[in-house]
């Protein structure tokens, strides 16, 4: 003979209140936060459609900056992605992507990263993309460009 058991509604409810609490358990939700892409100038981040590809860091420094609404509790991780066109060798290869990660501190409501171009960067379309605390808070397109050439003194 074979006997079945049946779960007592009691038994039932328990199991199912287990594997909601913890079978389901979500990440902790990023607090609010204003992200911020393009140009470090004069204490503010000029957002731009386009960055010259200028290498030199004292003419031209670029980045992220992040501004919470309330200052995070304990340390958030922080991971960005660059997608860039390849470098002109590996043309049929498409697109490169450079990862980068970080954390903030508790209690400090300003993070900046800045950003630096590589000698192997070159022109053409590239996106930026930033987590904090796995949820997406940036995601845009962007055109870095050839620079302008210096200005010339004037022969006098």
């Amino acid at each position: 003979m074979i006997r079945s058991r049946a779960m007592r509604p009691s038994r039932c409810l328990a199991l199912f209140v287990a594997l909601a609490t913890f079978g389901c358990a979500k990440p902790s939700d990023a607090p609010s936060v204003d992200a911020k892409f393009g140009i470090f100038f004069g204490g503010q981040v000029q957002e731009r459609e386009m960055l010259p590809l200028v290498l030199d860091r004292t003419r031209q420094s670029h980045g992220i900056r992040l501004d919470f609404h309330e200052p995070p509790e304990r340390p958030l991780r922080v991971a960005w992605e660059i997608e860039k066109p390849a470098a002109a060798k590996l043309e049929d290869a498409g697109k490169l992507v450079e990862y980068g990660e970080t954390t903030t501190r508790a209690g400090e409501t300003r993070l900046e990263i800045p950003l630096v171009f590589r000698v192997t960067d070159r022109p053409g379309p590239w996106r930026v993309r930033l987590r904090v605390a796995e949820r997406v808070v940036l995601d845009r397109p962007f055109k870095v460009v050839p620079p302008e050439p210096a200005a010339r003194a004037s022969d006098e």
